[in-house]
This record gives structure tokens, C-alpha cells and sequence, in this order.
């Protein structure tokens, strides 16, 4: 959900830049998938292999912006937080010892208590640091998708939600 967010902020601050860029990360990850399925001896049809093919062979310009298909530092332009905000739920979301800790108790030194689903300590606090975070990035998400849009149709709605969640300051210039 962030990384989602976070290109959709990329799209609309860079336009056709960001769209090259992302292209040029399609093409290279699309190349090492492609390399990988040979590898390992896929078939696929004809249609689909000069497709694959055409994707290696588009001329992409490169620019300044391709330095944003690492998360870390396309997060870290955006700001807001955003890397730590990042860094703190992929310890939870991926194969670590933090997401892990979640799911066991170690706390008697007899016995190792495990669990079906994940426990945080306080439940309510973790629920509600949870929602907040997906209220922020679901927020952004739609403004930058707003600025994406012809006319921001979203900017009046969302100006009011914005003040009320704490995102936005309201506007003090001039109508």
C-alpha cells in the first residue's frame, strides 16, 4: 500500500518522467523474468514471446527521475515520514525477527507460547496506529491520483477530510 501510494505521488509530481522511469524498471525486471522462464524451460506462445521481446527492445530515455524506482529513495523525496513509516511495516510484512516476535511468546523461560495470528501488545493501540496509517496513505494515494485527474474533481471533497484528519491545514488564501 505504500509503495502503491508512493508512485501514484511519484506520477503526479513527475508526469511523463515518471512514466519513463517506471517503464525502464518494467523492462528490467520484465528482462529477468523472461530470463528466468527460459531458464527454466517455459513454453509460451508465439504472441506472448514477441511481446516479451518488444519490451526488451523498446528504446526508454533514461533521466533523472529513474533513481526513484528504489523505494527507499523515492519515499525519502516524498517525505512525510514516509521512510520510517516504510521501514517500521516491513518488519512486520516480510520474513524478519520483528514479524516473527509476533507471533510467538518466550516471556516464561519454561515454555514457548505460539500463536495463530499475530499479537502487538496492545491490541487497540496497533489497531489504531493501523487505521491511521492506512487513512494517511489511502489520502494521499487519492490526492495525487486527484492531481492525476483533469480538473482535480476530488479537491473540494477531500480538502475538508484532509483539515479533519490532520494531513491538511486549511487554506487561508485569498478565494
Amino acid at each position: 500500500m505504500i509503495e502503491l501510494m508512493a508512485h501514484l505521488e511519484w506520477l503526479a509530481q513527475d508526469g511523463e518522467d515518471a512514466v519513463d522511469s517506471m517503464n525502464k524498471a518494467f523492462q528490467y525486471k520484465h528482462g529477468g523474468l523472461r530470463k528466468a522462464a527460459d531458464a527454466d524451460g517455459f513454453e509460451y506462445d508465439s504472441g506472448t514471446a514477441a511481446s516479451a521481446d518488444e519490451v526488451q527492445a523498446a528504446e526508454i530515455p533514461g533521466n533523472p527521475t529513474n533513481q526513484f524506482n528504489v523505494t527507499s529513495k523515492l519515499l525519502g523525496r516524498l517525505g512525510a515520514k514516509l521512510p520510517t513509516v516504510w521501514l517500521t511495516e516491513t518488519q512486520y510484512s516480510h520474513a524478519t525477527l520483528t514479524g516473527a516476535r509476533a507471533f510467538f511468546d518466550d516471556s516464561d523461560a519454561n515454555s514457548v507460547r505460539l500463536f495463530n495470528e499475530p499479537h502487538f501488545g496492545s491490541v487497540d493501540a496497533a489497531a489504531d496506529a493501523s487505521l491511521f496509517v492506512a487513512f494517511m496513505l489511502l489520502f494521499i494515494g487519492m490526492e495525487a491520483f486527484d492531481t492525476l485527474m483533469v480538473g482535480t474533481p476530488w479537491k473540494d471533497v477531500m480538502a475538508p477530510i484532509g483539515i479533519q484528519g490532520g494531513l491538511s491545514k486549511p487554506d487561508n488564501s485569498p478565494s
